[in-house]
């Protein structure tokens, strides 16, 4: 069963892949492709950079009450 079930969705995926290759980003020009990848790169690292400071800003909201409890 579990056989049957990894066929069909093997010929599934090989089907969708075969006519998805003539559009999306396969289509695309080479420098088209590298400023897409470019963009993706940037939003990646303001993504982390962003993620980074909400996290120091609540890891010195936690010290903050910590030591207003020990007082």
């Amino acid at each position: 069963m579990f056989g049957a079930w990894l066929s069909l969705t093997a010929e599934a995926a090989v089907a969708t892949a075969a006519t998805a290759a003539n559009t999306g980003l396969l289509s695309l020009s080479i420098p088209m492709k590298g400023l897409l990848t470019t963009l993706f790169g940037l939003l990646g690292v303001f993504l982390v950079l962003l993620l980074f400071f909400v996290s120091i800003k609540l890891m010195q909201r936690i010290g903050v009450k910590k030591e207003t409890q020990d007082e």
